[in-house]
């Protein structure tokens, strides 16, 4: 039983977090509503939006970081992080190979190793710490 519960709390994060992954392409899909800011000028907002719209390829695109290639679409758009205008699959952003689907699964990889490492850590010493614990008191 012992086994099932270090399995349960390994497995439990990994899909906790596929979840939420899941929630955040569907929701980057079907779009949100936009963020408000008074203090941004609509002059400022409409000059960048130009300068991405006159980029024509991922190159060009993405060599400025306040734009996302887009390519469903074929355009260089304004990066407007969770509202990009396209599909969260389609958005390519600082470089154009790997998508920013890819991207955040990048992280969640890391995130999980480095999760799951300090975990053996834990376990690791725990069971020094149990197994001289034992051994003691059987020396008694």
């Amino acid at each position: 039983m012992c086994w099932l519960r270090a399995w349960g709390q390994i497995l439990l994060p990994v899909f906790l977090s596929v979840l939420l992954i899941q929630l955040l392409v569907s929701f980057s899909e079907n779009g949100f509503s936009k963020i408000y800011s008074p203090r941004n000028t609509q002059k400022q907002k409409d000059s960048i939006e130009e300068a991405c719209a006159e980029k024509k390829s991922c190159q060009l695109c993405i060599k400025d970081k306040k734009c996302i290639w887009c390519s469903e679409e074929r355009a260089c758009k304004k990066y407007c992080f969770p509202y990009f205008g396209c599909r969260f699959s389609s958005a390519y952003w600082s470089n154009c190979r790997v998508d920013m689907f890819g991207i955040l699964m990048l992280v969640l990889i890391a995130m999980l190793v480095t999760a799951l490492s300090w975990y053996c850590c834990a376990y690791y010493f725990y069971l020094q710490e149990y197994v001289h614990f034992v051994l003691s008191k059987n020396a008694l």
